[in-house]
């Protein structure tokens, strides 16, 4: 006879726990490295929904499967033992993919700003970045600016790579400062708008800023998924807003 109450109370432990722990991977996620909006703008959220569901959902069923308190306890521990472990294996698996496709940088280059993964950066170009960018940022996304080479030849080498796919926020030698570009940036942002003119879905987004958007401008921004808008403080250049509409 299956003791239904025994395996409905071992689901329910194993839920706890498994809950409590998906908790605090949630914080690390969506509080320091995908803050909003980066979690759906580069996909974070659904990836985490995938390790919710798988977590939540096999380890607390497996659990439910194997339980039977007729077992010994030698028995129950080693079954426990083997779930844990690879439920935590596909756990820390599932939190390490996320980290290496966190924003890590976010670069104003030309004439938009592009949002770089960890895992696009290379860690021989780390190693010989600029002055305090030889490291991924922990703690979210850090906004820099590119300062291209006036060396011809280094100029010639970096157009090979961009052609390959390797551009320059790719590689944290040419990062500076992002005020350092204020002034190119305030050149390049354009008044919003114009962005309502050229793509009139973006005036139901706006609208439901509940801001004045007259007084900001805006950049594009590319990511790995395609292009969104950035809605930039006229006077510091820096992001307020993000808008999921192509700008191009």
């Amino acid at each position: 006879m299956i003791a239904w109450r025994e395996k409905t109370k071992a689901f329910a432990i194993h839920f706890l726990v498994t809950l409590t722990l998906c908790a605090g991977a949630a914080a690390l996620v969506f509080l320091i490295w995908y803050p909003d909006p980066f979690a759906t703008m580069l996909g974070g959220a659904k990836l985490f929904l995938i390790l919710l569901m798988c977590d939540l959902g096999l380890g607390p069923l497996t659990s439910f499967v194997i339980y039977n308190s007729k077992k010994s306890r030698r028995e129950l521990l080693f079954d426990y033992s083997v779930v844990g472990a690879l439920q935590l294996a596909a756990f820390i698996w599932g939190l390490t993919v996320m980290a290496g496709t966190r924003p890590v940088y976010v670069v104003f280059i030309k004439d938009r700003l592009e949002v770089v993964a960890a895992s696009e950066i290379d860690d021989a170009d780390l190693e010989r970045g600029a002055d305090g960018y030889r490291i991924r940022p922990k703690w979210g996304p850090q906004l820099v600016s590119i300062q291209e080479p006036t060396d011809a030849k280094e100029r010639n080498k970096m157009l090979d790579s961009a052609l390959a796919g390797k551009d320059y926020p790719m590689f944290p030698a040419y990062y500076v400062a992002y005020e350092q570009d204020l002034a190119q940036i305030k050149e390049r942002a354009l008044p919003v708008p114009e962005l309502e003119k050229r793509h009139p879905q973006s005036k139901p987004l706006l609208e439901q800023l509940g801001v004045p958007v007259e007084k900001l401008v805006w950049l594009p921004v590319k990511h790995r998924k395609g292009f969104w808008t950035a809605l930039l403080d006229p006077d510091t250049g820096r992001p307020v807003h993000w808008l999921d509409v192509d700008p191009y």
